[in-house]
């Protein structure tokens, strides 16, 4: 009789814990400043358990470098645009999320990497009535400001978890697909597996060794690393203007053409 309770009490708890993970596979396209979603095409993938949350997208694995290259050239609103250069990372780009914590740890990369940690931003989120399936979950509508864009976010409550893809969190469920009011940044749903039955792990974050000099900086070191860039951006395009001579004007952007987070 032990042996049979022992048992059933290890198979409850397994049971519970394979109901606790999932994974959700997205399409991610980013396209700071283009008015649309014209940027290159990534897959993506949140991978999630009660503690924690784990989402990645444009890393060298997830992606066939010959079909990124064919869509390097799109164009928008009548005049073509570029993607030259490697748009991947061999860890990829990553988003963590700790709930004990409450904060989320990131990174980028520009001309060189950038590792961010903040806390939570808590998106005033407005829930509608609207309904929408994806598969055979049935989501509801929510919208919310976050980081001077408006965003639309379909979540689901029957996968009870505040978690979404990249860094748009705090609904009653999971959210399956996300976009602003311009799809600058459009998180797109393709599958779900919940209950997940595979061992996978939720997190912490990758950083390569050749990453090691770079440290984690905060949300404002963040904002002044942008505004460097757009000044380096600045000096590039008047140089790039005097080398054409005439009246070329060369417009460099400010950071919207950087960045889908605008800070005040």
């Amino acid at each position: 009789m032990r042996f049979l309770l022992f048992f059933f009490f290890i198979t409850s708890i397994t049971v519970c814990q394979a109901q606790d993970k999932g994974i959700v596979y997205y399409g991610h396209i980013e396209s700071p400043g283009k008015g649309g979603p014209v940027g290159l095409d990534f897959n993506a993938y949140l991978v999630f358990n009660k503690e924690a949350s784990y989402y990645v997208s444009a890393k060298d694995s997830l992606e066939k470098q010959m079909e990124l290259e064919e869509n390097q050239i799109k164009e928008v609103n009548g005049t073509k645009q570029i993607y030259l250069g490697k748009h991947t990372l061999p860890q990829g780009k990553q988003v963590y999320y700790n709930r004990k914590k409450d904060s989320l740890w990131w990174n980028k990369k520009y001309k060189e990497p950038v590792y961010g940690r903040e806390k939570r931003t808590q998106i005033d989120w407005k829930l509608g009535s609207e309904t929408k399936t994806f598969g055979d979950l049935t989501c509801h509508k929510a919208t919310g400001a976050f980081r001077g864009k408006n965003y639309t976010a379909w979540y689901t409550d029957a996968i009870p978890l505040p978690y979404g893809p990249w860094k748009l969190q705090g609904l009653p469920g999971l959210i399956l697909e996300a976009y602003d009011d311009k799809k600058e940044m459009y998180l797109y749903f393709k599958s779900v597996e919940y209950p997940l039955e595979r061992n996978l792990t939720v997190g912490p974050m990758d950083k390569p060794k050749v990453d090691s000099q770079y440290p984690y900086i905060s949300i404002e070191e963040y904002k002044q690393t942008l505004d460097k860039l757009v000044e380096r951006n600045k000096t590039k395009a008047i140089l790039i203007a005097k080398q054409m001579g005439g009246d070329v004007t060369v417009n460099p952007g400010g950071i919207e053409t950087l960045s889908v987070e605008i800070f005040d």
